[in-house]
Parts: structure tokens; sequence; C-alpha cells
């Protein structure tokens, strides 16, 4: 598969009707002055195809040109999902919801221009659409300055009812008689009592649970299969650039019920596989009202922070070469605070020191109209540089100054890591809604787990590594193995959990391990599969929390939210809770396990308890693992890495994300002299040195050069 030669810092810059055409010569000229290497244009189906079978190109045509002259490439990406009006107008296209209600196209958003979207299940929809990317592609394809083509804006499935019309519902019925062989297969594994694939329809709720988790798992089918079909028409003109594609809130932080896309399955036809990158770990309300901000003017940023390196491990994780491919450049709306130079800066480079291959920056210009009026703007209306610009441009002429140190850089891999199972984040989703009317948050039970053990052991400075359950058996690669809420499983998963930790490894487990098989049963023994004896306990109850209760675990006095539960030792378990039932250790051949009875995660999102730290960093000493910043250390946060083609060289990006100075932790940096890209000082790391606040640097071998 190709890939990007260079490492590329880009800014989306051009989608119709702005920026107007009178801008785009200065604009340009202004992009290539911060030292960003290319832009990102989003041509719409909507404005190309007008009128059915009549394109019109002059403006991307001389928006190539301009660029070539001011040796920028181009990121082209079709917005097929901005559907023109004919298409409606004409032909069958409609969205239909599982009650027949019809779901119109609209203006929304990124598709200023309406059509959002049609049914891309119905074969005529496909036939017109796929016109769209092969003339694109046939006019552009030899134009030297083009980067590659980026297939599809954010690819998900949403809402809930999407989309149950006839060509739909045929696709649901062959997928499910391809999973399960025949109906009588389908019943015997539900207990069910279905007659036909043709008696099988969607749920319009989901009350039975198994109807609606498997509907909305063919729908993150459905949008992959949609990804690979956009990529073969585009390979078939042009197979000699990558082809891209991003999620918008990616798997780890959608609700994956309700905003559907399966990362694993929609990264595996492209080349390039990326994500937009959320500034926020709670929910979304509105365009100027976001929870829980992970930026300097939040006064708890420091729990929030974790939140750019969990994005970036996370899609590395599914693709190993990767991009992150929206940073936003402001705030989404006006009324909103401004992002400072300091958040855009450690946006970029958080994400660049977690192993992305590129970034792009949405946007060069703010809005000027619709729903993303004045939004995400680097610069300011009139052009002129903001503090946010200026911060960008560093992290570009630092890229200019040595291509090959940001081309060759790589991570060095992180001892912990959290396995990912989207069936049990989705199944969380209906089970703490209940219905799907209350459902849409993303601080139900699976979402915040995940998040609240990422914070805390990246807090203590660990680097941290996702695992998705579909590649289940990479957990060998790990010291310590965190399973978040796994509560549905397969005997075959169960046996890899069994063969890691008798072969050393360290895993820790949240209440509800494996407390559903895949058919989404209740086993009768919880932990199922046999987990329980490789635990040391079994799980007596697990109840709902009127209000926090006081407990003590690991010498840590903490307040526990949401659930509580009760186990019961068994084998060689060991109690750490003097009887309380509510954290069991055992030894099981080489290695070790921790069985919660309570939610950690979980309750430090509620809480923010630092004493959540102190169980954590506990934890990792009884598992044999050093913790880079003690709890209560100021966080400064180092990831160590490598440099070099041929032979790697140590290097390293240190943050500290203190609004005072701080020291840089001792032997977390080999000793040496090194240079900083950033700001071109030479540091020796055997050294005693102070960061300044807010500090970042990218250090290199002082010998290397570009």
């Amino acid at each position: 598969m190709p890939t990007p030669e260079a490492f590329h810092l880009c800014v989306q810059y051009y989608r119709q009707p702005t920026p107007p055409a009178e801008e785009w010569e200065e604009d340009l000229k202004h992009i290539k002055r911060l030292g960003f290497t290319a832009i990102q244009i989003r041509p719409q189906w909507a404005w190309h195809e007008p009128v059915e079978g009549k394109f019109r190109w002059e403006d991307i045509d001389r928006l190539l040109d301009l660029c070539a002259r001011q040796g920028l490439k181009v990121l082209f990406k079709f917005l097929a999902d901005s559907a023109p009006l004919w298409l409606f107008r004409d032909y069958e296209a409609l969205r239909v919801a599982p009650d027949g209600r019809q779901l119109l196209p609209k203006a929304h958003g990124s598709y200023y221009l309406g059509g959002w979207w049609p049914c891309f299940d119905r074969p005529l929809v496909r036939k017109k659409a796929e016109r769209f990317y092969i003339e694109g592609v046939r006019r552009y394809r030899d134009r030297e300055n083009i980067l590659g083509w980026h297939l599809w804006n954010e690819p998900r499935s949403r809402p809930f009812e999407d989309c149950a019309c006839p060509d739909s519902v045929a696709l649901y019925r062959q997928w499910l008689a391809a999973r399960f062989g025949s109906v009588e297969n389908f019943n015997a594994r539900f207990q069910l009592a279905i007659p036909d694939w043709n008696a099988l329809n969607p749920p319009d709720d989901f009350g039975a649970y198994y109807d609606s988790w498997l509907w909305r798992t063919w729908r993150a089918h459905a949008v992959a299969e949609r990804i690979e079909w956009a990529a073969k028409i585009v390979r078939r003109e042009d197979s000699s650039r990558p082809v891209f594609c991003h999620v918008g809130f990616n798997s780890v932080l959608q609700p994956t019920l309700l905003d559907t896309c399966h990362d694993v399955l929609t990264s595996r036809p492209v080349d390039v596989y990326g994500t937009s990158l959320p500034h926020w770990t709670g929910d979304f309300h509105t365009f100027f009202k976001v929870e829980r901000e992970a930026l300097f003017s939040n006064p708890d940023y420091g729990k929030e922070a974790y939140l750019y390196s969990l994005q970036a491990r996370w899609i590395a994780a599914v693709k190993e070469y990767f991009w992150i491919n929206e940073i936003y450049g402001n705030s989404w709306n006006y009324q909103a605070g401004d992002f400072s130079g300091d958040d855009i800066r450690f946006m970029m480079l958080s994400t660049i020191s977690e192993g992305a291959r590129g970034l792009v920056i949405w946007q060069f210009k703010p809005e000027r109209f619709s729903q993303e009026s004045i939004t995400s703007g680097l610069i300011d209306l009139d052009g002129s540089d903001t503090e946010r610009s200026l911060a960008a441009g560093l992290v570009c002429q630092a890229r200019s100054r040595a291509p090959e140190a940001f081309r060759t850089w790589s991570p060095e891999k992180a001892e912990a890591a959290i396995v990912f199972d989207f069936s049990a984040d989705m199944y969380s989703e209906i089970e703490d809604a209940e219905e799907y009317r209350r459902a849409g948050t993303v601080n139900y039970r699976y979402k915040d787990s995940l998040k609240g053990y990422y914070s805390l052991l990246w807090q203590l400075g660990l680097a941290v590594d996702f695992v998705p359950v579909e590649y289940l058996e990479r957990i060998s690669g790990y010291r310590l193995v965190v399973l978040p809420y796994m509560h549905l499983m397969e005997k075959n998963q169960a046996e890899v959990l069994q063969r890691y930790v008798h072969s050393g490894g360290v895993l820790v487990s949240d209440p509800g391990l494996a407390f559903r098989d895949r058919r989404a049963w209740v086993n009768i023994v919880r932990p199922g599969f046999g987990l329980d004896r490789l635990f040391g306990c079994r799980e007596i109850s697990l109840k709902a929390l009127d209000s926090p209760v006081g407990i003590e675990a690991l010498g840590q006095k903490l307040f526990i939210t949401r659930l509580r539960g009760l186990l019961k030792t068994q084998g060689t378990g060991d109690d750490l809770t003097e009887g309380k039932g509510l954290l069991v250790s055992n030894q099981a051949g080489k290695g070790r396990t921790f069985y919660f009875g309570f939610y950690p995660g979980v309750s430090y999102r509620d809480s923010g308890e630092s004493n959540f730290l102190g169980l954590m960093e506990n934890l990792c000493s009884l598992s044999g693992i050093s913790v880079p910043n003690p709890s209560g250390s100021p966080l400064v946060r180092v990831r160590r890495g490598f440099v070099g083609r041929k032979v790697k060289r140590f290097a390293a990006f240190v943050f500290n994300y203190e609004s005072s100075e701080a020291e840089l932790p001792a032997g977390r940096l080999e000793k040496g002299i090194y240079r900083c890209l950033l700001s071109g000082n030479v540091v020796d790391t055997g050294n005693r040195f102070l960061l300044q606040p807010r500090e970042s640097l990218f250090l290199v071998p002082v010998e290397l050069r570009s």
C-alpha cells in the first residue's frame, strides 16, 4: 500500500463557497510562509455535478494551479455524502427509519450545500456517486501536487434508525445469513422462533438488547463496506497514490450505538487512516458548550490532557501508519473562548509524539455562515495571524529544519495496554440507557471506565497502548493489561487471557468480566469461562449506589460511585480489602491478576480524587512496573522513542503541562547532548535542568542533521 513519502503538516482550506476566490492567492502564500506543506480541499458532489451528467471543476483547476506555484501539495477529499438535489428529486435516494419515516436530506455542519445524506445501500445511489469519484480522479491524477485521495469525511452511521429502506433491510438480512448460516442456526443461538430471514426486520428500539445490538453492528459493517467500495473505484483510476479516510470521533470516544463507526473494520480498505481530534472528554451539548475540555483554560486541564495521547494511540492500534486529520484551529463557536497557542502546540506535538505520520489543521480561515460560523479558524477573518497560527508555524518550521527526524520518529513501545471491545462498548450503552431516546451520552459505564484508566496511567507518566479485541493475542507484548468492563466474552478469548497470565502477564479487570457470552446471555458463574479460577474469585453481586461510598483499597481511602460489587475469593485468591470483597489478587502461573469489585476508572471520572492515582501507582508497583511520575509530582511527561532511517537513535518529546517551572524527572532521558528541534537550543541531559511553564521539547541527537 502506498503512503506519503514525507511527513506532512497540512491545513484545510477550501470547500465551496469559502474562502472566496479573490482571497486564494494571498492565503496560499500565507500558508506557505507559515511552513505548511499541503492544503486539504473538499470537493462536494452537490457543487460539482449540479445537473446530472454535467460536471464543473473550474474552481479546483485554478486552486491546484495556485498551489503548484507555491509548492504546496493537495489532499483531495471527496464529499459524496453532500449529494445533489436532482438525486433526491429524480430517484429513490432517501433514507428511511424502521417505522417508515423518511429521513430527509438537509444542510448540516460540514454539508453547507445540503444533500446530507442519501442512502448508499441503494445500488442506484452508488452508481450515480461512482461517476463523481471517477471524474475527479481522472481529471487530476496527472497533477504532480496531488498528495492523495481522501475517500470520505468522517464515515459513520447515525441516527439509530439509519437506514431501513428496502435495500438496507435486504443487505441486513444477507449479512445475518452470512454470519449465522441459516435461520435455524440463528434461532438456536438466540433461542428465537423466526420462520425465515424475511420475517426479521430492524428494531425501532432496544428493549430486547440483542436485536438492536445486531442491527447497529451491521450498520458498522455497512459503513466499512462503503469505504471499501469507494477505495476500489479510486484505486482503479489511480493506484499510485495513497487512499485516505478518517473517522469523526473515533470508536473509543463516540457513542458506538448512535454514532457508529467500527475503526478496526473501516481502516482496513485504506492506506492511511486517521481521526478528528475532539478536545473534550465529556458530553457534547452545543457548538459552544462541551464538557471537560482538554484546554489550558480549564482549571482541571491536567485531568483531561491525556485525551490527545489516547486518540493517537487508539488509531495506531488499528492502523500503524496513521494521521490526525482534524486538529481544530480554534473553538467551534465565536461565543466560546478561543484556543491558545499553547493548546494548538500541545495538540500537534502530543499526537506527533505518539506516532502520527501527518496532521491536518481544521481549518485555515474561520467560516462565514451556516452552523459553523466563525469556527475553528487558525487565522483571523481579515487574514492576520493569531497566537494559534504562529504556534502552528513554529511546529511547521521545526519540521522544515529536520524533516527526516519527523518522518522517522517512532515512540517506544508501551508496557501497559487497555483492551477495547467495540461490542462490549455498544452493549454497555444499550444497558445503561435502556431505551434509545435516553442514549447519546458518552458518560456511560464502558466509556468512563476506559477513559478513567487511561487518564490515571497517563498521569503517572506511563505510555499506554490499546489492543482491539479483534487482535487480542497482541496482549502478549505488554507487562500490564487492563480490561475495562469487558462483559461480553467468548471461550477462546478467555483462553487468550489465561495464556497471557500464565506466561507472566499482569491482568486487571473491572467487575462484570465475561458477564455475558457473545450471544449476550448471562453466564451463571461470573467471571465466566473459567476466569473465576484465573482471578481467584467469583462475583456474587453488583448493585447500584445512590451516593458515593467510602472504602479502602491498597492503602488508599477512596469514594466509589455508581456500582459496588461483592467478590468471594476461591482457590489462592487474596482479598486485598480485608474481607470487604472489593479487590482480589491471585497468582496464576508466572503472572498475576487483580479483580475489582468497583469501577476505579468510573469512580475517578466521577470524583477526580487524587487517591485513585495512588491506587493505580500501588497496583503498578505490585506488578513490577516503575512509575515515572509518582502521584503528587508535577505533570511533566516524557515520551521516549527513536529517530533515524537505518540506525535508530534515542530521541524524546518532553512536555511540561504545568503553568510554572518544573524539573525534568531524573533518569527519564538517556544521558547525552541533544538539540531541541522546536527552539534550536542544545540540551545536556546529564545535567539538572528546569522546563519553562508549558514548555515542549523535541530532543534529537545534536549531530543529527536535516
